[in-house]
């Protein structure tokens, strides 16, 4: 065989496998209509009740990871629920270190790393806010409190559902991370 033949050969080889693999790849002959999955279904919000005041006797702090000490971060422990859609909500209270206070009740969706705030307020209330989004949650937990309260509190990341409430608590109480000693 000359060189001729075998470059000819290779040449050939290396244009017609990938259009006959490409051939045998879209030219499935088994009905793909028998092997559709079907489309998970969309996310439904579930029926939301905002708490209209803050037990300020029931807040459980919990650190933020490169906190320069100007805020102090709560949840309030009663206020954290695991609905019936899969979000967990809570309140949350920021206080400064001059003493006042901002808060919000809020939701995470864990499966999709969003957040959702339902309301606002001072040390004592909260106001409803009416058509908020869901937010994608930060990633960065050194600077942002919801990063925090989803990767180490409130969020089992590997199944994409919430922590026990018990376990949460624990872990804000101890300063740790939930999962870990």
């Amino acid at each position: 065989m000359t060189l001729k033949t075998i470059w000819l050969l290779l040449f050939v080889v290396l244009i017609a496998t990938p259009a006959l693999a490409r051939d045998i790849v879209l030219d499935d002959p088994i009905d793909d209509e028998e092997y559709d999955v079907p489309d998970k279904p969309k996310w439904q919000e579930g029926e939301i009740q905002v708490p209209d005041s803050i037990n300020s006797g029931d807040l459980q702090e919990f650190q933020v990871a490169a906190n320069e000490s100007v805020f102090r971060y709560y949840v309030e422990r009663n206020s954290i629920q695991h609905d019936s859609d899969g979000a967990v909500r809570f309140t949350l209270v920021i206080r400064s270190s001059s003493g006042a206070a901002n808060s919000s009740y809020e939701g995470f969706r864990c499966r999709e790393r969003l957040y959702k705030v339902y309301a606002y307020g001072g040390s004592e209330r909260l106001t409803p806010m009416p058509g908020g989004e869901w937010e994608p949650i930060p990633k960065d937990e050194s600077t942002d409190y919801r990063a925090t309260l989803y990767d180490d509190l409130l969020c089992n990341l590997q199944i994409g559902e919430p922590n026990p409430i018990e376990k949460a608590i624990e872990a804000m109480r101890n300063n740790r991370k939930v999962g870990r000693d």
